[in-house]
């Protein structure tokens, strides 16, 4: 018999042979109590013979549902746990997965009495099997690398916006820096306007080298008392190009418009320059100046009215802010109640309408607020809203009282840490050029002018004689302008 022959024997009988399958280990199964089980025991398949008695005692429970014996009682307790527990585990029969309804696997049995209670029979809806907490893991582990990745896609879509914001900054900032004269034009239609131009001017004027603050940076006040009307009138003279946006605007000043494909300015944060520096600025001054003191007919009128309405505003504006902060900053009270601060408004302008000086105001309302905190001094029931609120009262009586006997009120000055509207100063002086032109004492005395204060005059660009306001060149002696120092420590006027 050839070799080959007897391989092909042996590989048919292999062939003959029954194939034996392989048997799984399968673990210990108890079931307790005997009657109506609760709990299910399974303690693996090779686990030694005393570790199986152990598992088996530590599992036990009566027929209530109570352990049937303590650890202690097993033996030394904490090796019965740590060997009960690595050999064997525990299936609660009465307490299905709030998501699939399997009972729930537990590894040692203060984890059974967490999930079952103390019988081992109640539902546990906090709790899931181990298939569906491996699944709620890996759900939660999936739902944090989303919200990360959406993250990582945030911030690079921030990063890319602040890019995008920047490279815009950047070009819009060397679009203004090429703002130039030729452009500009007065706002004829505004004249409060063309008056903050003057005010911006001065302020140039004073601090050469330096962009204009921002409305922010100028404090509660502003420009005129009232920092919406400043927006208004700052973006006037902006669209008017005779302002441009400063280098050294802050970038959180500006914004990507909703599409992204612009840049928006906040005009309270922008700094400002002025086009073509301070010597054009300076004669369109003169040229505003000119006009609000000899511009004819109903225009001008409107214009000098307009203006002089702002001024009036702002210094009933500057005599209730510093009553308040005399009430805030020397008292320690609040400020003018709200109901009654239409009513201080109203006594603070019967003041100047009567031909009080802002000085005499200022000495008005000192003497208020330090007679509304003596009132409260000797009425102890009364607290600091009721003095700030009574401070109203006392100006109104004091103000009524001096118009009545004609009293003499001193002029004071308003201390160094008062906030007034940074423009006052400037528009004090330009109103007193204003009404210099129409002084009739001053027309008497002019030399240059008739009897209405006219003068013939030709016209630049006609040539034709015409008749026009005379500024009455007299001479005068200058008055510096002060700027308020809000920093200083100057006692109170009444004080000196």
């Amino acid at each position: 018999m050839g070799k080959r022959e007897r391989r092909r024997k042996r590989e048919q009988a292999k062939r003959r042979q029954p194939q034996q399958r392989q048997t799984v280990p399968q673990p210990i199964i108890r079931e307790y109590p005997g009657s109506e089980p609760r709990i299910r025991v399974v303690i693996k398949h090779d686990a030694p013979e005393d570790a199986q008695r152990i598992s088996t005692l530590y599992w036990e429970i009566k027929d209530d549902g109570t352990w049937a014996r303590t650890v202690s009682s097993i033996g030394a307790a904490g090796n019965i746990g740590a060997v009960a527990t690595a050999h064997s585990h525990a299936i609660l029969l009465g307490c299905p997965c709030s998501t699939c309804s399997e009972p729930i696997q537990v590894a040692n049995r203060s984890w059974a009495n967490k999930v079952g209670g103390k019988y081992l029979d109640v539902e546990a809806p906090a709790y899931l099997c181990a298939d569906c907490s491996a699944i709620q893991k890996q759900e939660e582990a999936e739902r944090k690398r989303h919200a990360a990745a959406q993250k990582h896609a945030e911030q690079e879509r921030e990063k890319q916006k602040a890019e995008e914001l920047k490279r815009l900054i950047s070009e819009a900032i060397e679009k203004e820096e090429g703002k130039s004269e030729s452009t500009s034009h007065l706002p004829e239609d505004s004249p409060r306007a063309l008056a903050l131009y003057v005010a911006l001017v001065s302020y140039a004027t004073r601090h050469p080298g330096k962009s204009l603050p921002s409305i922010t940076a100028t404090g509660s006040m502003g420009w005129t008392g009232d920092t919406a009307e400043d927006s208004d009138l700052i973006l006037a003279l902006y669209y008017s190009n005779l302002l441009a946006i400063a280098r050294d605007t802050p970038a959180q000043a500006f914004g990507l418009s909703e599409d992204g494909d612009d840049i928006l300015f906040a005009a309270r944060e922008v700094s400002w320059r002025l086009i073509d520096g301070l010597s054009a600025a300076q004669e369109r001054v003169k040229e505003i100046t000119y006009s609000l003191q000899t511009q004819p007919g109903p225009q001008g009128a409107e214009a000098r009215d307009a203006f002089i309405s702002l001024v009036d505003q702002m210094e009933v504006a500057n005599i209730a802010a510093y009553l308040n902060a005399l009430l805030t900053k020397k008292y320690d009270y609040p400020e003018v109640p709200e109901a009654r601060r239409e009513e201080l408004t109203d006594v603070i302008r019967k003041g100047f309408n009567h031909g009080y000086t802002p000085g005499q105001m200022i000495c008005f309302a000192w003497r208020a607020v330090d007679s509304a905190a003596a009132w409260k001094e000797r009425n102890p029931r009364m607290g600091p809203p009721e003095a700030a609120s009574a401070s109203v009262t006392s100006l109104n009586g004091k103000i009524d009282r001096a118009i009545e006997l004609h009293h003499a009120i001193p002029e004071y000055e308003a201390p160094r840490w008062h906030e007034a509207p940074l423009a006052l100063a400037r528009f004090r002086r330009l109103s007193a050029d204003i009404q210099w032109v129409y002084n009739r004492d001053v027309i008497d005395r002019c030399t240059h002018c008739d009897h209405q204060g006219l003068k013939d005059t030709v016209h630049p660009e006609t040539g034709a004689g015409s008749m026009w306001r005379c500024v009455h060149p007299i001479e005068t002696p200058d008055q510096p302008e002060k700027e308020p120092n809000w920093w200083d420590d100057t006692p109170e006027p009444a004080d000196a």
